[in-house]
């Protein structure tokens, strides 16, 4: 990529811990060069308690928008001065948008995911949904479901209390019913429409991980949808695939996140011919 930097240039980034093996530099400079946008996006690795530092450096410096990884997403909402409502109903923040007004906080993993399943004509409403895990992505995915007016959800997670916390913080906006599983009880399912997989479990390179083994889980389902987007199929959408299931991988929500925040930023839409052609890129980029 040919980009000349000048003292015009703008400084956009990526806060997280770790943040080395972050595809968004590829994504938000490619639309950058596609737009002719005088910017940059660089990734800040931001070690444990030095979090309020870097936010107040990146006032000082002029930083125009940063993206939030873990594990600072949800630490960050306390130094923002707005937060969007569905970073606060989800309770995380993975973009920040600088304005005259100070830094405001979105979340737009809700948005991705919601583009990803658009795209692979999945629909949320009236559904049954399965939410494996119930850490910060699937935080953004309840909510998500909960919005698009999803008939019921089902957590299912090793930690009752985690398990909990996701349920009365989703419970806080909508009326939904929500039910908590552990992984013994998985034979209590019914039909599902749609799983969704929100742990690490099988992400490279422990890809012989999955948090549900049994093919009777399958067999109910669907859609299977993993946020894991390394390796292309994972073990779990492997499984899935194989039992007569819908099956998509977690790269999708990666690049239509990026996306959100880039048009946050920029305040201009990316037109689906500009999207398409860089998300071919970055899967031709990670899985040749």
């Amino acid at each position: 990529m040919n980009k000349t930097v000048n003292g015009k240039t703008k400084i956009y980034g990526l806060i997280g811990n770790p943040v080395e093996h972050t595809l968004s530099p590829f994504i938000h400079n490619s639309l950058a060069e596609a737009l002719n946008i005088n910017m940059v996006y660089v990734p800040f690795h931001v070690t444990s308690g030095n979090l309020k530092a870097s936010i107040q450096g990146a006032k000082a410096l002029g930083v125009q928008g940063l993206n939030v990884t873990v594990p600072y997403k949800v630490e960050v909402m306390s130094e923002l001065d707005t937060i969007h409502k569905l970073a606060k109903q989800a309770g995380a923040v993975n973009t920040i948008v600088v304005t005259s007004e100070g830094m405001s906080g979105y979340n737009t993993d809700i948005e991705g995911l919601k583009q990803c399943l658009i795209n692979n004509q999945i629909s949320l409403r009236k559904g049954h949904i399965v939410l494996i895990g119930a850490g910060g992505a699937a935080k953004a995915a309840a909510i998500l479901c909960a919005s698009q007016e999803a008939s019921r959800i089902s957590i299912i997670n090793r930690s009752y209390e985690e398990s909990y916390l996701l349920k009365e913080q989703v419970k806080k906006y909508y009326t939904l019913p929500i039910d908590i599983l552990n992984y013994d009880e998985i034979s209590k399912l019914e039909e599902i429409d749609i799983a969704i997989q929100c742990t690490p479990l099988g992400m490279y390179p422990k890809i012989d991980h999955s948090p549900i083994q049994e093919d009777t889980f399958y067999k109910k389902c669907h859609y299977a949808v993993d946020l894991i987007y390394n390796p292309a199929q994972t073990k779990f959408l492997h499984q899935a695939q194989v039992n007569g299931c819908y099956s998509v991988n977690g790269l999708e929500m990666l690049f239509y996140q990026a996306v959100k925040a880039f048009e946050l930023w920029h305040h201009q839409r990316v037109d689906k011919i500009v999207s398409d052609e860089i998300l071919q890129e970055l899967k031709h980029t990670i899985y040749q």
